[in-house]
Order: C-alpha cells, then structure tokens, then sequence
C-alpha cells in the first residue's frame, strides 16, 4: 500500500497535469469555450482539495487500506471523467 505522503503527491501531480491541460486548450482553442474550460479548472481544484481532505482525514473505525484504495480509485475516475470532458469540447 502506498503512504499517505506518496497519494497526496499523486493527487498533486495529476491536479497539476490537468491544470496544465486545461491552459494549454485554452491558449489553443477558440475563444467560445473558455469558459467551459474555467469550469473544468474549478471541478479539478475541487477534487483536489476534496481528496487531499480525505487523505488527512481517515475513518476512525473501519478499513484504512480500503479507504485509502478507494480515495485512489476516485482520483483517477474523475480526472479521466474530467479530461474526457476537456476533450469533448474540441469536438464542439
């Protein structure tokens, strides 16, 4: 299992990647779907921020491995749900 400090990297790692993304369409991309894009940016600060407090905050009681395996399975369901969407608006 990975420690608290290796997930809370990986959280930060993809946060920033997403980050870089989303500026990087917007640089390239017209200019009616900025502020989509801004959208994005908050959704990817918002998880990152919602995952980072989960990491510090374990369950009292329960499972941590499956606490900290769940919050790993979340962080890379929505950055993929959230890159999909930052994609899709290529297509517009």
């Amino acid at each position: 299992m990975a420690s608290c400090r290796d997930i809370k990297k990986d959280i930060n790692f993809l946060a920033n990647q997403m980050i870089n993304e989303c500026f990087s369409f917007m640089e390239y991309s017209p200019v009616n779907n900025q502020e989509n894009v801004l959208d994005i940016l908050h959704d990817v600060e918002q998880l990152r921020r919602n995952l980072l407090y989960k990491v510090n905050n374990p369950p009292e009681n329960g499972s941590i491995k499956e606490h900290y395996g769940n919050i790993i399975t979340e962080m890379y369901d929505m950055n993929m749900k959230l890159l999909e969407e930052l994609n899709s608006l290529s297509e517009k």
